[in-house]
């Protein structure tokens, strides 16, 4: 019997201890199995944390962000000025503005990269700042100053290189602004692609880019097709009847041979079907009259564009350029007038032609006390219908190539902060042969008005 609860007791123990064991068994793999889970999640938040701050560095890696910023004060003095039909002079003597630009370049892939330009251009404080018919042209929107403050999306690009061949596409709003010789007054790198006179405004189309230096032998040549749309009538369906005004480019550029930082441009563009929907009352023209926004005319433009960087090592620069164009103006009847067209003759469909001479230079003073400082000149002639119709000023607050007449500028540029920071006095004068309000539309008046312009600028760039 003794035996017996003997053999019961100990069957007893070895339940319980084996039950326990299980039991605690079980319990303390859940607890270690719990722990190790909790350093695995910590291990996997650590190591995505880290690949987070790879990822995130590679992708800042390949964008850039920086800017521009200018303060400009103006002073204006106009002499001979047609005012409610009799002669005037006016001066301005403090003009107050600033002009914001922010840039963006991302390189997505090796042969795929963004650019784009925010802008901001605005005159000091409350103005009563009307801009003429130019306001209402998109592409000259950002180089006009707003009495508002809007900031202006002024280039939206891609450039998509194809991998293994010479051709490249640009698409989207274009470097269309700024471009030679516009690097130099601005004391920066050419922003730009084609040349100032012929085309400084922001163009939504598309580039076609050939290089031939490989196939030519010609260092930095390069063959250029350009399409865009300036003007689309997406109201024809309800009977607007104006036509899509449309303008095409075809560039050649290179490096001239033997000469080092030098630039050779040629260029033809046919605009088409020239049509705008213009108020009347607000150029102050009689509703008698109209302005046929149907199709104003054709013009085809050619450009010939040639600088010199430094040369011989003197620190001097040079550019030249000349334009021509020829017009096909288009009117309907008496009270219909298209471009130039000559109310006061009766010859209201006249074809006209136009021409430009642009040249300037640039030294660089060899005083490094003052940190190189450059002085610049430039001289601008318009012919009596040559007809600014690309051309916007890049941002300044007098435009000299839209001048039907003669224009001077001098300027002199004073580094503060070495390639951030510097300063710009300049001085303009022009005398018009010819001045047009209505900005092209009717007849050339004759004109002995003049301009002159002081200013001084601050720019900072970051």
């Amino acid at each position: 019997m003794i035996q017996i609860q003997s053999k019961c007791i100990r069957f007893l123990i070895i339940f319980f201890t084996f039950i326990f064991y299980i039991v605690g068994g079980a319990v303390f793999a859940e607890e270690t199995a719990a722990d190790d889970l909790k350093l695995l999640t910590e291990d996997l938040a650590e190591i995505s944390e880290r690949l987070d701050k790879v990822e995130t560095k590679s992708i800042l890696d390949r964008v850039t962000i920086g800017g521009e910023f200018r303060t400009r004060l103006d002073y204006f003095k106009y002499e001979d000025t047609i005012a409610s039909g009799q002669e005037d002079d006016a001066e301005l003597p403090e003009i107050w503005s600033n002009r914001l630009r922010l840039n963006l370049k991302a390189e997505i892939t090796e042969n795929l990269i963004f650019h784009g330009r925010l802008s901001y251009f605005k005159l000091w404080g409350t103005t009563n700042y009307a801009p003429g018919i130019e306001a209402s042209l998109d592409f000259l929107t950002p180089s006009i100053p707003d009495a508002e403050g809007d900031v202006h999306v002024e280039r939206a690009y891609i450039d998509y290189f194809i991998s293994g061949t010479p051709l490249s596409f640009t698409v989207g709003r274009l470097p269309t602004g700024e471009g030679p010789p516009n690097e130099l007054k601005d004391n920066t790198t050419r922003k730009g692609t084609w040349s100032k006179v012929l085309v400084d405004g922001e163009f939504d189309g598309i580039f076609a880019n050939l290089y031939l230096e490989e196939w030519t032998g010609l260092k930095k040549s390069l063959f250029r097709v350009m399409y865009t749309k300036i003007f689309q009538n997406y109201l024809k369906d309800t009977g607007i009847d104006v036509k899509d005004l449309w303008a095409g480019a075809f560039t050649f550029e290179m490096e001239v041979p033997g000469v080092k930082d030098s630039l050779f441009w040629v260029n033809y563009s046919p605009v088409r079907n020239i049509a705008f929907d213009i108020n009347l009352e607000d150029l102050g023209l009689p509703s008698s009259l109209s302005i046929d926004p149907v199709d104003l005319g054709d013009c085809d433009i050619f450009n010939f564009y040639l600088d010199f960087k430094n040369i011989r090592g003197s620190g001097l620069d040079w550019f030249g350029s000349a334009s021509y164009i020829e017009i096909k103006t288009t009117s309907n009847h008496m009270l219909t007038m298209g471009i130039f067209s000559d109310m006061a003759s009766g010859n209201l469909g006249k074809d006209r032609s136009g021409s430009t001479i642009f040249t300037g230079l640039r030294y660089r003073l060899p005083v490094s006390e003052l940190k190189f400082p450059k002085i610049g000149f430039e001289y601008f002639h318009g012919s009596k219908h040559w007809l600014p119709l690309l051309s916007g000023g890049s941002g300044d607050m007098v435009n000299i190539l839209s001048v039907n007449g003669d224009a001077y500028e001098l300027y002199y540029i004073q580094p503060i902060i070495e390639k951030y920071m510097f300063l710009r006095a300049g001085w303009i004068y022009i005398d018009y042969d010819y001045y047009n309000q209505t900005w092209s539309f009717g007849t050339q008046q004759e004109s002995d008005m003049k301009l002159t312009n002081a200013y001084l600028l601050m720019d900072v760039k970051f």
